[in-house]
């Protein structure tokens, strides 16, 4: 209830409630992600999480991102910024819209998001936001990826944003449109009713907060801590040199107009007196007739994130400090705003994952100490969706991504590359399948899942390899939705580092002999024959040669490096007696000169 004292009373916050309102939020962002791991129907969300949850002010500013998905949460404010565009003061208490558009302020069609407002006294203060990866969206093949889409037209079901409930109430039309359009309509609309969870635990919650503080303290607070977060960033901005870089990478060709590789420019400039970080995206190519467009959405995201990733983990991820992230880029290119019908479905993918390390790798170049090198590109064949009958439960249907063997994050400044990192678009959020649970869920086999050996690159700090996989089918074919990339461009190392190894994907046949694959499509695998994935590793940071030696021991130890790399590579040479090796550091000191002087 609110009460005398529910005016402007920003000023009047102290210390101690401004902590004690932070983590409250933080609290209602962690409650919506448990209502919703604890429900969903489908494996890529009640196992790898794919998954975020956010809340914003009736101004769009964006709260607290601390628990989601980089790429999912980065830009989220879009969203209600959507609903306020086209509802306008129709918006009441009660109802709830979903959108999975990218010309709606979505970050690809297979992200299922729900956006409830949240009404105290009549007024809009909030609203909640739930953001889900679903396994099927109504595509040609069952996926929610397409890298081959050529438009909008080949990317199943669009939502662009309807309203979904009215008066806490389903609009029937709306969720029949959806079951009879989605291959596993039971399961679809149980991973519905858990991202439903997610957004009425957060309504029901900050109106018990702005019911216990009142409603203008809660908001009072909103707006120190948006400037409170702004002025970090500035602070911290203002401790980088001014500098300015422009670089350019390239994807994988997916085109003949690109046989030598879609090229990626950014320019990454720093003006410290502004507490200004600036990136430009506006020199690259027009839509591709793919679906790796990128969204306006994982293009504000990804820069964002990225960027504020090199300036300290102290910072809070919201509107305040995204402020002092400055993104130009067009309407119309593959790197930017898609001009419709550009398809999109792999936004979050792909050139997003490229974009994203590119950034990162242009501060390691620009100073000495920050940045990394480039991680995971593109999926690899071992975290495809998968689809078939399940012939354990009377040949139904199923369609789930497999998050598994996601590996190969690139190396840091200052430590090796994590290795369950994923990619720049999770981030090491997502979490990784285990065998168990994935011969649980889909009816297949998994054979192998190891480290693949020499797979991260070389450098004082190592890249974290990829995996090597093996999924062999059952009783029944099933069918892999690949989405795979650096193929022909791995990985790249910085400040000397190399790059990671490159993508594999292969099918063995019934007989043992191996068939390469292409990095995209569809794949169907009969029983006895199996997919063979061997993902892509992080790329290094430094010269290898001034990688600890015994660092260097200890992965060929554990069977990260081989014995050839750990000579011909790293310099080191080993000594040892009954057969236990240890490093001999003068032979390795004189080694090491020698390959620096070739």
């Amino acid at each position: 209830m609110l009460t005398a004292n529910d005016t402007d009373t920003s000023e009047e916050l102290d210390l101690f409630t401004m902590v004690v309102l932070r983590r409250r939020f933080e609290a209602i962002i962690r409650e919506m992600v448990n209502a919703l791991f604890k429900s969903g129907r489908s494996g890529v969300l009640n196992t790898a999480m794919d998954f975020s949850c956010s809340l914003t002010d009736a101004d769009f500013r964006s709260v607290s991102v601390a628990l989601g998905l980089p790429v999912h949460v980065g830009a989220i404010e879009l969203i209600p910024m959507a609903v306020k565009e086209k509802f306008g003061e129709a918006i009441r208490p009660g109802d709830c819209f979903v959108n999975n558009s990218a010309y709606h302020g979505n970050t690809h069609c297979g992200d299922f998001t729900l956006c409830v407002p949240v009404f105290m006294d009549d007024e809009l203060v909030f609203y909640c936001i739930a953001r889900a990866h679903f396994g099927d969206m109504g595509f040609p093949t069952p996926t929610t990826y397409g890298p081959d889409c050529r438009d909008v037209y080949q990317e199943g079901l669009k939502l662009p944003c309807l309203r979904i409930q009215r008066d806490y109430q389903d609009v029937t039309e709306v969720t029949d449109i959806c079951r009879a359009n989605i291959r596993s309509p039971e399961q679809f609309y149980g991973d519905y009713l858990a991202c439903l969870a997610a957004v009425r635990t957060g309504e029901k919650r900050l109106k018990e907060l702005c019911g216990k503080y009142g409603r203008d303290v809660v908001l009072g607070f909103l707006r120190k801590y948006q400037d409170y977060a702004e002025t970090m960033c500035v602070e911290a901005i203002r401790k980088l040199p001014a500098s300015s870089i422009s670089r350019t990478v390239r994807y994988d060709s997916m085109l003949a107009d690109y046989l030598d590789g879609i090229p990626l420019t950014a320019k990454l400039t720093i003006e410290p007196d502004a507490g200004e970080i600036h990136v430009d995206l506006t020199d690259n190519v027009d839509n591709l007739p793919l679906g790796i467009n990128m969204s306006e959405s994982t293009v504000l995201a990804t820069c964002r994130m990225n960027v504020l990733g090199q300036l300290g983990s102290d910072i809070p991820r919201c509107a305040g400090s995204f402020k002092r992230v400055k993104v130009k880029m067009r309407e119309g290119s593959a790197i930017g705003k898609p001009k419709f019908p550009a398809a999109t479905s792999s936004a979050t993918t792909h050139l997003c994952h490229l974009l994203g390390s590119h950034i990162q790798a242009l501060f390691a170049e620009l100073i000495d100490g920050t940045g990394s090198a480039y991680g995971t590109i593109g999926l690899p064949g071992s975290s495809s969706v998968v689809s078939g009958d399940d012939f354990r439960y009377d040949g139904r249907r199923f369609v789930n991504q497999v998050i598994m063997g996601y590996w190969g994050g690139p190396a840091l400044a200052r430590h090796d590359g994590w290795l369950t990192y994923g990619s720049v678009s999770s981030q090491g959020i997502l979490w990784q399948s285990s065998v168990e649970v994935v011969e649980q869920q889909q009816p297949i086999l998994v054979e192998a899942l190891s480290i693949r050996e020499d797979g991260g690159g070389a450098g004082r700090h190592q890249g974290a390899p990829g995996a090597y996989c093996v999924f062999a089918s059952r009783d029944n074919p099933v069918t892999f939705s690949l989405g795979a990339a650096a193929r022909q461009f791995p990985p790249l190392g910085v400040r000397g580092g190399e790059a990671g190894a490159a993508t594999q994907v292969s099918m063995r046949r019934k007989d043992g002999s191996e068939i390469e694959l292409p990095s995209t499509g569809d794949v169907v695998i009969q029983p006895g024959e199996a997919l063979v994935s061997h993902g892509p590793g992080g790329g290094g940071y430094g010269s290898p040669l001034e990688r600890d030696p015994a660092r260097v021991l200890r992965d060929y130890r554990e069977g990260w490096i081989s014995r050839s790399r750990l000579e011909e590579t790293y310099g080191v040479v080993l000594t040892g007696q009954d057969g236990i090796d240890t490093v001999d550091a003068p032979a390795t000191a004189a080694r090491r000169k020698e390959m620096g002087a070739a």
